[in-house]
């Protein structure tokens, strides 16, 4: 009877010796190997514009293809798309409920935009033509409203203009077609609320969901009733994760443990750790790290912080220190709940419950 227990024990044995053999050397040794240009500290690290308009907590932000224009979700009711190079606002749209707690714009041609929250529905609107060119205020109804979610949609990424992805508090995922509102596929293993998305660069049929649970899963959705790879070292709640831009295999997640983390798809487990651990305390809200984002070139990482800062490391030191390479102190006036570098790299920007937006520039390494 005991037999079934010996085996399960001699393959999770073999398991930790593959993964041990993988686990060869650090990133930090590789790096010497090669040379590094250093890192700028700021104050080369500057913030270009602030981009003010809502009056709620910002919630959520989402870069537009073209790295030119954003869209952000605030408990204002309001999301509003804007040029972040001028700082201007180019469209507004009223929602219906004003709990909305994700946000995203189309990649390819930026003429839609989705958001979700407490109302359980992922909704769509279309921008009309040469309607992302003046300062007005869009009409409220919605082209799409999908509704399958039992929980809050806590993130939303097109796939195409055809296909949308969405995560959910009732620890789902869903793949959906935009012109029926039809479930295309549903990802559920999480045990607890999903709490963001990140697709994988240059493959849209694979994506990485992280979750409450202190996990994250890559899914593939082609084969959509199983996750391929599951992730596990956090010590409490994963609250944001991101593929790195220059190569797919690797991707990292941040938590309410403190700690970022980068994780390599070949090896299967964690090449890279910064930040100290920290035991959540449940009766402490704090959930320490909010956000995550890689550089353009997976060099630096960074992460909002709910203390109101953000803190960027150095990928290319991970084993000689787990400390940033630099921290903006009081980035905002409150605590820092989204993050996301810009799609050419080239603009950091981040969201803040003291209700604005502010865009970093890219100066970074003292070197190109």
């Amino acid at each position: 009877m005991h037999i079934p227990y010996i085996q399960i024990a001699e393959l999770q044995g073999k398991i930790k010796e593959t993964l041990s053999s993988k686990n060869d050397g650090t990133i930090a040794s590789a790096a010497e190997k090669v040379g590094s240009a250093m890192i700028r500290a700021p104050p080369s690290t500057k913030t270009r514009r602030v981009l003010k308009g809502h009056f709620g907590k910002i919630t959520a932000l989402h870069w537009g293809g073209d790295s030119r224009r954003l869209v952000s979700a605030s408990q204002d009711g309001n999301l509003l798309l804007w040029n972040a190079v001028t700082a201007n606002k180019l469209r507004s749209f009223t929602l219906k409920s004003s709990y909305v707690m994700s946000v995203g714009i189309e990649q390819k041609k930026g003429n839609m935009i989705a958001c979700g929250g407490l109302d359980n529905l992922c909704t769509i609107y279309k921008l009309s033509q040469g309607s992302t060119n003046s300062n007005t205020s869009e009409p409220s109804a919605a082209a799409h409203e999908m509704a399958s979610h039992d929980g809050f949609v806590s993130c939303c990424r097109f796939l195409s203009e055809q296909q949308i992805l969405t995560s959910s508090g009732d620890s789902s995922c869903i793949q959906w077609d935009i012109p029926t509102g039809r479930v295309l596929n549903t990802f559920k293993e999480h045990e607890e609320t999903a709490m963001f998305l990140s697709l994988k660069p240059g493959d849209n049929n694979v994506f990485i969901s992280c979750s409450v649970d202190k996990t994250a899963k890559v899914w593939d959705a082609r084969t959509p009733s199983k996750s391929t790879m599951t992730f596990t070292g956090h010590l409490g709640d994963v609250n944001g994760v991101d593929f790195m831009p220059c190569d797919s295999n690797a991707f990292a997640t941040c938590g309410n443990d403190g700690t970022a983390r980068v994780w390599d798809l070949r090896s299967y487990q964690e090449v890279a750790r910064f930040g100290t651990p920290v035991q959540p305390d449940p009766f402490d809200p704090s959930p320490g790290l909010t956000s995550v984002g890689f550089s353009k070139s997976g060099r630096l990482l960074f992460a909002s912080h709910c203390d109101s800062s953000v803190l960027a490391f150095d990928v290319l030191t991970a084993g000689k220190t787990d400390a940033p390479a630099f921290t903006l102190q009081n980035a905002h006036d409150n605590y820092v709940s989204c993050l996301q570098v810009s799609p050419d790299g080239s603009a950091l920007c981040t969201g803040s419950w003291d209700y604005n937006l502010k865009v970093g520039s890219r100066n970074w390494c003292s070197k190109s």
